[in-house]
């Protein structure tokens, strides 16, 4: 038989591991070993002593009479399980109740009594000794660590003395079942099984404490890893941990380069007026300090002379003795941003009590973190949520460092370090523009349009010294802008007198490079020429396509531009100059939905697929069709059009992401909701509407401005050419799906071998990674695809990002809503009006449109789209979006069909639910709540 694991264990036994001493206990033990073993100074870590009840005793608790209480805790569970709140309260309190009924038993009771005697003082000394008291904390094995902190889920009691130490433990075991705990951890998707609870038991300060509080060693709000946060309240901690009293707040420098750090570039004394301290002969109470109290505290009622400022709890020196601590306790992590809870005592010994990873911070580009560099999201302006494949990552990689080499004849975009992964999402490093006089013009020209909130974020940043322009149009600039212009321009004015021919040009042109590659790929064979074949393409798209590309486009929205200004001055003037671009002829994306709206016709002609699709689940069609099971003339439909876009998918300029020829689910979906749609709404009636709706407002703008003749010259070129925008990344996308087939083919072989479990795995492999294993060296592949697909599955859960991200850590998050817009209140959120007209309706939140269906009329909500969302916007009556601006993807499609539209709208998604009635306002930007129902 193995060794029994032990009951309890010294706080400094290196045996102390997050499995049996919790996280809060592994942690803490790791920081005891490293201060025991640190010479004295004045950034030396002080734990204090004690020892973990391991989570070894906790399960023997619930063991005890045939496991009577476990069985009483399943029973709670699954009687409440509502997710109502009250009802997790009631769970809670039977489940604790239960566990107050019960005592350690004699083993563990006698084991907790002899690890408590090595902390009693000496009973032989002639002196008495003085009483001592203990902090008993709960650590359960799901909190403090590196993806959940779990951070107040569980008890923790002080100024304990030792008589009820064993009933302090039993307390914090229940507190694994606290109501907030259960909810956490459901949300979490952490099973209540799994959990375990240790209980970390430590002899409080010898003198009486004066302080205490909590240092992250990361600014948590801006995500500065050069800053630090420290906030500190007289007594004891527990009433900065529950909210019951304003603290002192600091944010100290760490400093740079090397430098010693400690500036205090903020402080805020707050008004202290309540404390928790300990009681003589244990236990704590609340103390309400009247004279701490600011004359804004409720606690002072003074009309004589205004209250003196409340005296700050730490000295100068205290807090950059403080900073300097959490740096060599940051450095006990690997260097891993850490929130600290810290006591002070009155001969000013600082102790620190608890240490956890800050979970809410998001990864770093892998760059230095010094001078500042600045990233923008890709994904952002992509209107991606989920992680990007590696395959993926690399393939963009490949095509904007083509973009680089082009434009800056190779002196830029080798090394790959323009295109950075944070948190499995793509950022792209715009230092060098932000830092040139030209560059900085373009980036607030374009952004507006793009995504006006990675705009807010690059402001926020623009006076950091290490972002003041430093270049302008130097020579090399210089000749380069000049080589361009002398190839865009040209066809620029080409474009502008003969739109239509130059339209057909280009088209003909990307059809001549699709068809060559498609003749290249039929000689390509073997993983390692598949991947160079890959790496070639992808490299060399934007050379050859975006030169000829972007002249045209820039002859169908230059005209756009130069009419949105001239109707500035109008009070429709907006709305009709929006209006002009509905119904947008040459758009591949509207084409794609006129003929997926034709497939739904042909099914509504024949009653037995009809009968079909309006009984059968989209995935349960979808697999029909796959097996070519539909009916006949379903079937052929359906294939018709995956003949053509089957390469499309959800999120397809992510090389790894699924096609609709590999599962066709969401697009059955999209046709069960096509089979829906009043008359009134057909597509093809839309877009006819829209287009003399266009025709209206040409007429009407050019009569208010008086200058028919112009408007009228400038608006036919937006419709001649200004919907080919979507043609370049449609062209990718037939190229990634060629190349993608390539892929799969060969991943079938690597299954047959037995290299990789699936096909679809090589996604999961970086370039490098399928060139190795290519050439039989990746022994570990299926070891590194079982971590990736972990990695992208815990990534998944991140829904949060910042649409701006610097080296140094600083992520900006927010919206770009226009400051003009309404003051947002209790039922009105304001973003950026991007296609007109109001209209009211209920609220489709949707995360996944593989999953989920939109309904006839519903208001489409959702964190942004790319153009396999398009045909749902066939049915939408709005659109809300999180991300976007005025010429993203979304808003274009939206002003097309003709549907309100209002975007960048932060946390859009968590602040409106299903259900909710709203009014979109797409002429103001206002959403406003109707109801709540």
């Amino acid at each position: 038989m193995g060794t029994a694991p032990p009951l309890a264990l010294p706080l400094d036994s290196p045996a102390c591991t997050p499995s049996n001493a919790g996280g809060k206990g592994a942690n803490l033990s790791l920081l005891l070993r490293a201060s025991n073993s640190s010479s004295s100074s004045k950034s030396r870590i002080a734990v204090p002593p004690g020892f973990v009840v391991t989570t070894a005793a906790y399960r023997r608790f619930l063991a005890a009479d045939d496991g009577a209480l476990l069985t009483e805790i399943e029973k709670e569970l699954v009687q409440h399980q509502t997710g109502e709140e009250a009802d997790l309260e009631a769970a809670s309190a039977n489940i604790r109740a239960a566990f107050r009924q019960r005592r350690l038993d004699d083993a563990l009771r006698a084991e907790i009594e002899r690890q408590l005697s090595a902390l009693l003082p000496n009973e032989n000394e002639s002196e008495p000794p003085a009483p001592i008291y203990l902090a008993v904390r709960s650590s359960a094995t799901c909190e403090d660590l590196p993806g959940a902190s779990f951070a107040g889920q569980h008890d923790t009691y002080l100024h304990v003395p030792p008589s009820e130490a064993c009933e302090r433990v039993v307390d914090c075991f229940s507190s694994l079942f606290a109501a907030r705990a259960i909810s956490y951890r459901e949300r979490q998707n952490v099973s209540h099984a799994d959990a375990g609870m240790a209980v970390v038991v430590q002899k409080m300060a010898s003198s009486r404490q004066t302080s205490a509080g909590v240092l992250f060693t990361a600014n948590p709000l801006t995500g500065r890893r050069n800053e630090c946060v420290l906030e500190a309240i007289p007594g004891l901690g527990e009433a900065l941990v529950s909210g019951l009293t304003e603290p002192d707040r600091y944010v100290v420098s760490k400093g740079r380069g090397g430098e010693s750090g400690g500036e205090i570039k903020d402080r805020r004394i707050g008004a202290k007026a309540t404390a928790i301290v300990s009681v003589e002969g244990g236990g704590v109470k609340e103390e309400h300090r009247t004279e701490l109290a600011t004359e804004t505290t409720p606690l002072v009622s003074s009309t004589e002379q205004p209250s003196q400022p409340p005296p700050a709890v730490l000295t100068d020196d205290d807090v950059q003795r403080l900073v300097a601590i959490g740096q060599e306790v940051e450095r006990v992590f690997d260097g891993a941003p850490q929130d600290i809870e810290w006591a002070m005592a009155e001969d000013g010994e600082i102790s620190i009590v608890q240490s956890r990873p800050i979970t809410t911070l998001v990864p770093l580009p892998k760059v230095p973190s010094e001078p500042l560099q600045v990233f923008f999201s890709f994904n952002a302006v992509q209107g991606i949520i989920a992680p990007i494949y590696p395959a993926g990552q690399d393939a963009v990689k490949a095509i904007m460092g083509g973009l680089l080499r082009g434009i800056t004849w190779g002196r830029y975009g080798n090394e790959g370090t323009f295109v950075q992964p944070v948190a499995e999402r793509l950022y792209f490093n715009v230092t060098t523009p932000l830092r040139n006089t030209v560059g900085r013009k373009v980036l607030r020209k374009l952004l507006p349009a793009i995504e006006p909130g990675i705009l807010e974020g690059l402001v926020t940043l623009a006076d950091e010294p290490d972002l003041s322009i430093n270049s302008g149009v130097g020579p090399f600039f210089a000749l380069r802008l000049l080589s361009l212009a002398a190839v865009v321009v040209p066809r620029y004015i080409f474009s502008m007198l003969m739109p239509d021919t130059s339209r057909r040009w280009l088209v003909q042109r990307i059809d001549r490079h699709v068809h060559q590659i498609e003749k290249k790929a039929e000689g390509v064979e073997g993983l390692a020429e598949v991947v160079a074949f890959q790496r070639e393409t992808l490299s060399s798209f934007f050379p050859q396509i975006i030169p000829h590309a972007i002249p045209r486009m820039a002859a169908g929205m230059g005209p756009l531009a130069i009419l949105t200004e001239m109707a500035s001055s109008l009070p429709n003037g907006q709305d009709l100059v929006l209006t002009i671009t509905r119904g947008l002829p040459h758009n591949v994306t509207t084409e794609m939905d006129l003929k997926l709206w034709n497939v739904a016709k042909a099914i509504k002609e024949d009653p037995t697929s009809l009968k079909l699709f309006s009984s059968a689940d989209a995935d349960a069609l979808a697999e029909d069709y796959l097996r070519g099971r539909l009916p006949n003339s379903a079937q052929c439909a359906v294939a018709g059009f995956m003949g053509e876009y089957g390469i499309r998918g959800l999120y397809e300029i992510d090389f790894g992401q699924p096609r609709w020829n590999e599962d066709s689910t969401p697009l059955m979906n999209t046709l069960k909701s096509y089979l829906e749609i009043d008359e009134e709404r057909a597509p093809d009636k839309v877009f006819a509407a829209g287009e003399v709706a266009a025709e209206t407002a040409i007429r009407q703008l050019g009569e208010e401005l008086n200058k028919p003749r112009l408007v009228s010259f400038l608006a036919r070129r937006i419709r001649c050419i200004a919907g080919i925008r979507e043609t370049p990344k449609f062209t990718m996308i037939r190229i990634m799906g060629l190349l993608r087939a390539k892929m799969l083919r060969e991943g079938t072989k690597l299954v047959e071998s037995g290299s990789v479990e699936n096909a679809k795995d090589l996604f999961f492999l970086h370039t490098n990674e399928l060139e190795s294993l290519a050439a039989g060296q990746l022994h570990n592949c299926k070891a590194i695809v079982c971590e990736r697909k972990a990695l992208m599955e815990r990534e998944s859960e991140r829904t949060r990002l910042p649409r701006v991200i610097a080296s140094d850590g600083f992520a900006h998050f927010g919206g770009g809503a226009s400051a003009a817009n309404a003051k947002e209140g209790a039922n009105a959120m304001c973003g950026e009006p991007v296609s007109p007209g109001a209209y009211e309706g209920r609220i489709r939140v949707i995360h996944d449109p593989r999953a989920e269906k939109l309904s006839q009329g519903e208001i489409l909500c959702c964190h942004g789209t790319d153009p396999s969302w398009t045909p749902l916007f066939l049915s939408a009556g709005a659109l809300v979006m999180e991300v976007g601006g005025l010429m993203t993807h979304g808003s274009v499609v939206a002003r097309e069909y003709g549907i309100p539209a209002v975007v960048g709208l932060e946390k859009v998604t968590e602040r409106l639910a299903t259900g909710q009635r709203v009014r979109v306002d797409g002429s103001s930007g206002v959403v406003e709540i109707l109801d709540d129902e």
